[in-house]
């Protein structure tokens, strides 16, 4: 098994925006995270984000990344993805109102994504509830990616809150993916009637059973999220990783 490392997405933290953006990687690596996932690089170029990374020993697990930048500027986003050191290339979102929508996006990612493979990082679909629906088809969206794309053009980050939402049970979605699922994001639900996100650890998650299960599966990251934040950031985001922490310990 491997030692598994625990990233954030830095989009749980986009309220502090208007800081420094090197104070903020800081303020991450000080609260114990192994590595981060962008959610935009704030304008820096590559070569002083990667200074800033390696001065703070803060790794990159990956990047997410619009699908219109990847659909225009994909030499670039390669380019600065091998700078920093990134193993994934994430599209955090697509809208699928219909069945042409889903073959758009499997052509984009056939084109895109042994490019990206190429370039030595792989390219994953970042779910939200929407794609464990299908009011157009006879099984789920994320079902018709996974089976109309091979794991050289995509796979999967799989977000554990959203799975939640649409009634799934993570673990079993870890186990039908398997090496396609690169790896999760860990994010927590208070109960299933409200559905409101919190902390790790403090909800219904099985963050237990999902650790476990990335550990035994030879995941090299889990990603903690928080979309709505109701206390301190950094707080938010220490509780969490403190809560994965002890459940790695304790495996």
């Amino acid at each position: 098994m491997t030692n598994l490392k625990v990233a954030l997405q830095l989009y749980t933290l986009r309220d502090y925006d208007k800081e420094d953006f090197a104070a903020k990687l800081k303020k991450v690596r000080e609260a114990g995270y192994d590595g981060v996932e962008f959610a935009g690089f704030d304008n820096i170029d590559a070569e002083e984000m990667k200074a800033t990374l390696d001065n703070l020993q803060l790794a990159v697990m990956g990047s997410h990344t619009r699908i219109e930048e990847l659909l225009t500027n994909l030499d670039e986003v390669i380019a600065y993805n091998q700078v920093i050191g990134s193993a994934y290339i994430v599209i955090p979102y697509y809208e699928m109102t219909s069945e042409e929508h889903v073959q758009t996006l499997i052509g984009i990612v056939k084109e895109i994504g042994p490019k990206i493979k190429a370039a030595g990082m792989d390219l994953l679909y970042h779910n939200h509830y929407h794609e464990f629906i299908n009011d157009f088809g006879d099984k789920p969206i994320l079902e018709t990616l996974r089976e109309a794309t091979t794991e050289e053009e995509l796979n999967f980050e799989i977000d554990m809150f959203w799975t939640t939402h649409a009634g799934r049970k993570p673990v079993e979605v870890m186990d039908q993916y398997g090496s396609r699922c690169k790896t999760v994001h860990l994010k927590d639900m208070v109960n299933l009637e409200d559905k409101e996100m919190t902390e790790l650890g403090t909800g219904i998650l099985d963050l237990s059973g999902i650790v476990a299960k990335a550990k035994s599966s030879n995941y090299e990251w889990v990603v903690v999220e928080q979309d709505r934040i109701k206390i301190d950031g950094y707080d938010s985001v220490k509780q969490s990783l403190d809560s994965v922490k002890a459940v790695l310990k304790s495996l």
